[in-house]
């Protein structure tokens, strides 16, 4: 090479940053790299390049910069998996591979203004990263005095050299953190094969763990980065190949697509006494035909596309109790959504689709609300009340003077045992709750309408009816004869979320990114109002 040729080969390294600044060490370690079968992407993250825009040049211009010849050594790198990588930054990292990306996403049919790609590899990338790391060591000393961990990873570089990439073909921005995500999980057949040696080693860390999803997996990430942290150079040439072989077959890739959840919220209001909030299912039969949690969310999943739901509401009222006022709270949780962006004016023409079901649910203040909005009704089923009416007969008729004693009660205190109906799949336990405020007005001779602000988790039927003494005390121990309700009412839920809104105002664009899914319980499961019989 001729002394100017060297010198614009020396000016072009100048873009890397490498473990050093010898041209004629970077030529001898890439040689050697290549000889091993390394590709191009892996020489650089070997020499120890980390500036990501070093992953954007061809094999040609890496080759080119490294002084090395397109012997036929050279060319066989792109036809044989890198011993590295496996050929992640190969063959799936070229434009075919990329092309089935956007056809997967484009089958999806899914909605995203951004993206982020992940990916999971052969938990057997570690060994070999290690062993070509350990080879390199002893072939080139203190230049590989660094860390391996200094190394960039091969997702990282995956995302350096084709996110920008998928981005133009999917004409969306790349995003290390976005809500739609495409998953690329990779398979080597051999994996757990060259990971074997370390079980031998350290069985106590590779005890068999249940995995939610995926049944019973041996080798993990973590074990086997723990198990290599503690094994020594010298234990680890004994037990497998420095430099490791190149692979005997390829990897495999699949391709999956989701996207964050989206959480949809408002208010209903129910006006059927013979409706359930959720399914009621029995022995895997349908008690009764349709619920509150279906009306709604029927129009909810047909417009947002998602893979599967949850329902959940600021408690809950029984089969025969209507929900009134401004409605109770919910929220529907929309998990892997298809469609994610909406106006409030698609919103609002989603509300009146909701309302023209069925005239027993309506629902108002319907909107996409984010994560840490949602957190708002779980504090408040903590310290929310509740406001009821309830139709109730009295043995005897009453007096004022049984008007002015109830209406002079303030926050009186209840034991409450689990009700009788619903202890076949409630604790049996004795709650205390509750009664902040009573007033009733005489409706005829013996019916009377006895209003009541409580404490959320409050049995009301069994305050009225005392459900053979397990609560007290009760209205009849107050008035002093036998009491029992007819009708019952939620008047109000005092939670000041969702916010009010008028949704058939304005335009301005809803963008329904939300952070992690949220399983939600019903907090208030002894509640009077969370019973369907």
């Amino acid at each position: 090479m001729g002394r100017l040729a060297r010198a614009e080969q020396t000016q072009q390294m100048d873009v890397f940053e490498f473990f050093t600044s010898s041209l004629e060490e970077c030529k001898q370690i890439a040689a050697t790299l290549v000889e091993v079968g390394c590709c191009a992407r892996c020489l650089l993250r070997f020499l120890g390049e980390s500036k990501s825009s070093s992953y954007k040049y061809s094999y040609q211009n890496v080759y080119d910069v490294l002084g090395l010849e397109r012997s036929s050594n050279v060319n066989s790198v792109q036809d044989c998996p890198c011993p590295s990588c496996l050929g992640i930054l190969q063959k799936y990292a070229d434009n075919l591979f990329l092309s089935k990306i956007l056809q997967k996403v484009q089958d999806d049919s899914y909605e995203f203004s951004d993206y982020q790609c992940s990916l999971i590899l052969p938990v057997c990338i570690a060994i070999r990263q290690r062993a070509i790391h350990i080879f390199l060591k002893k072939k080139f000393g203190v230049i590989y005095s660094v860390q391996e961990d200094k190394l960039p990873t091969v997702k990282d570089i995956w995302k350096w050299s084709c996110g920008f990439k998928v981005g133009e073909l999917l004409s969306a921005q790349f995003q290390n953190k976005s809500g739609f995500d495409i998953l690329m999980t990779f398979t080597y057949p051999e994996s757990n094969k060259e990971c074997s040696f370390l079980l031998d080693t350290f069985p106590d860390v590779f005890k068999k763990r249940k995995q939610r999803k995926y049944g019973f997996e041996t080798f993990t990430r973590a074990n086997v980065a723990k198990a290599l942290i503690d094994m020594d150079d010298s234990k680890f040439e004994d037990c497998t190949s420095c430099p490791p072989s190149v692979p005997i077959a390829e990897c495999s890739c699949e391709i999956t697509c989701t996207h964050e959840p989206v959480f949809v919220a408002g208010r209903y209001q129910k006006y059927s006494r013979v409706l359930s909030q959720t399914p009621w299912i029995v022995e895997g039969k349908r008690v009764m035909e349709g619920s509150v949690e279906e009306l709604i969310c029927d129009p909810i999943l047909n417009t947002f596309k998602p893979s599967d739901h949850r329902f959940s509401s600021s408690g809950r009222e029984d089969v025969d109790v209507r929900m009134l006022g401004d409605g109770r709270p919910f929220i529907v949780e929309l998990i892997n959504p298809h469609c994610v962006i909406f106006s409030t004016q698609d919103m609002s023409l989603l509300q009146e689709k909701i309302n023209s079901c069925s005239k027993d649910v309506q629902v108002r203040d319907l909107q996409i609300v984010s994560r840490e909005d949602t957190a708002i009704l779980k504090d408040g089923e903590i310290s929310k009340t509740k406001c009821y009416s309830a139709e109730c007969w009295c043995e005897r008729p009453l007096t004022e003077t049984d008007l002015v004693k109830l209406a002079g009660i303030k926050d009186l205190v209840l034991q409450q045992k689990t009700p009788l109906r619903v202890l076949h799949r409630r604790t049996a336990a004795t709650r205390e709750r509750l009664i902040h405020s009573l007033s009733a007005k005489v409706l005829s001779d013996k019916l009377f309408k006895l209003n009541l602000n409580t404490q959320a988790g409050t049995y009301i039927k069994e305050f009225v009816h005392s459900d053979f003494g397990r609560t007290t005390p009760n209205l009849g121990e107050l008035l002093g004869a036998e009491c029992d309700i007819i009708n019952l009412d939620v008047e109000s839920v005092d939670v000041d979320w969702p916010p009010k809104i008028n949704l058939s105002i304005g335009e301005k664009n809803i963008s329904s990114t939300s952070a992690e899914t949220i399983n939600y319980t019903d907090a208030e499961q002894n509640e009077e109002s969370a019973d369907k019989t």
